[in-house]
């Protein structure tokens, strides 16, 4: 399933090295991390929150689970989630993050979206041979409608994992300064 995902690109990797002690990158990055849930509903309430730091989840010292926080009018959907470990080598540490913008809630949507489309096409490709009156323009639309139902939460979750990847390499070469 992972490999599936890196191809669609909804799975991305980030390694990243910095010349900086671990002890002070995990104190820096729980300065801009508020701690709480990484779940698909958790940033119902992002909105009204106060704190000015971008991102939220769990930093230990061994790993961490981060995703941006939702702001008030923030057009862009922030869907994907980063967890990475850190390993120190002289003096230098290394960052493996993931950062996957797939979600588990996906699965019944794209199933139930199958099977509607799937009954509409059969629907009106049956009316149409036992001699109904099936508009001729009916099954170009809702080929096109379900590519659109299908493709926009597709791109929505391509674009939200490239974002966060291009934030985090930035976020993390700005917290070495």
């Amino acid at each position: 399933m992972k490999e599936l995902l890196e191809k669609l690109k909804l799975v991305d990797s980030l390694k990243t090295e910095l010349v900086i002690e671990k002890s002070d990158f995990v104190h820096k990055l729980r300065n801009i991390v508020d701690e709480g849930s990484t779940g698909i509903f958790s940033d119902i309430f992002d909105v009204f929150s106060s704190s000015k730091n971008e991102y939220k989840g769990e930093v230990s010292f061994n790993g961490f689970k981060i995703k941006r926080r939702r702001k008030f009018f923030d057009m862009n959907f922030n869907m994907a989630i980063a967890k990475g470990t850190y390993n120190q080598k002289d003096d230098k540490l290394i960052i493996d993050t993931e950062i996957n913008g797939f979600h588990v809630m996906m699965i019944p949507f794209y199933i139930f979206c199958i099977i509607i489309y799937g009954v509409f096409i059969v629907g009106f490709l049956s009316a149409d041979e036992i001699g109904g009156n099936a508009p001729g323009f009916a099954f170009p639309f809702i080929i096109i409608h379900a590519a659109f139902m299908m493709g926009i939460p597709y791109f929505i979750m391509r674009r939200s994992t490239r974002r966060l990847k291009h934030e985090l390499e930035r976020e993390f070469f700005y917290l070495t300064k």
